[in-house]
């Protein structure tokens, strides 16, 4: 029952009207585990929603929920420290004994982005996704011949224009440490951007686990 509730959410991401009803409002939240994709010193010139409204909306939501910030870092992007990235977080305003709550991760950068940037559908990725976790595969080069007919076969419809980009690529998708970190965590919201870059790959990784999620369209960019 509980996996065809999931399958279920997984359709509304094919209809506009649907999705539209993930959207939230900052007054709604209560009990979730927010997510903060990639708000962060580097994008700050990117960030179109206003910074000081977002910092009011962590400090008064951490007492009811949990908050996590996903970013990219000195360990995969050679950017900020998480001790720099405290520091930026302080500045703007957060509290600190907010700060001390927060869970932060270091998500990596650009996994799924090869088929994304070159126009495969949503739903035939996530479909790649599940099929590479399912098989253990975390390099879309490792993908053989007999592999590619079984991934087409067990999706149970024609996914030529993923094989067709993969088989023979020298770039690849491949399956983040993000997909392990996020296996636990339930009643996401969602902040943060690039709306159709970073965090639409957060929005990948979540559909392909079965995680319902919601987003605050107020504070993405």
């Amino acid at each position: 029952m509980i996996k065809d509730t999931l399958r279920k959410k997984l359709i509304e991401y094919k209809n506009t009207s649907k999705k539209q009803s993930r959207i939230l409002t900052e007054s709604t939240i209560n009990g979730k585990t927010i997510i903060n994709v990639d708000i962060q010193p580097e994008y700050q010139s990117y960030i179109s929603f206003n910074l000081n409204e977002w910092v009011e909306f962590i400090n008064q939501s951490s007492e009811n929920n949990r908050i996590i910030f996903l970013y990219n870092g000195h360990d995969t992007l050679g950017m900020v420290s998480e001790s720099e990235y405290i520091n930026w977080l302080l500045d703007l305003g957060i509290d600190e004994d907010v700060i001390n709550e927060i869970t932060f991760f270091d998500k990596g950068y650009a996994f799924f982005r090869y088929c994304m940037d070159n126009s495969i559908d949503e739903d035939a990725i996530v479909d790649l996704i599940k099929y590479m976790v399912n098989n253990g595969i975390n390099d879309s080069r490792d993908i053989d011949e007999e592999m590619w007919n079984d991934f087409m076969n067990t999706t149970n419809h024609s996914r030529q224009d993923v094989r067709d980009l993969l088989e023979d690529a020298g770039d690849l998708i491949n399956i983040p440490e993000l997909m392990e970190f996020l296996q636990d965590k339930n009643n996401i919201t969602l902040t943060g951007g690039g709306i159709n870059e970073c965090l639409k790959e957060v929005e990948l990784a979540l559909m392909a686990l079965d995680k319902p999620y919601s987003i605050i369209s107020k504070f993405t960019y």
